[in-house]
């Protein structure tokens, strides 16, 4: 992985999204609600070379419900 956390967008200035870690192919992170930070979260993808994509920890929290169901 290219980059070290934490990372800010904009690097400069007040940030809209910052990347704070990382865990295999999971990345976290945080962003203000703002007209500017879609462009932003854009960036990532370039950030990691990879295509990325964000969820909130609301649906990350109903993927691990549904995963421990199907596992027990």
């Amino acid at each position: 992985m290219p980059a070290s956390f934490p990372v800010t967008l904009p690097p400069n200035g007040e940030w809209f999204v910052r990347v704070i870690g990382s865990k295999q192919r999971f990345v976290f992170g945080e962003y203000r609600r703002h007209m500017k930070t879609i462009g932003y979260l854009g960036q990532i993808d370039k950030l990691f070379g990879a295509p990325a994509t964000t969820r909130s920890w609301s649906t990350m929290l109903a993927i691990v419900k549904i995963l421990e169901n199907d596992a027990a």
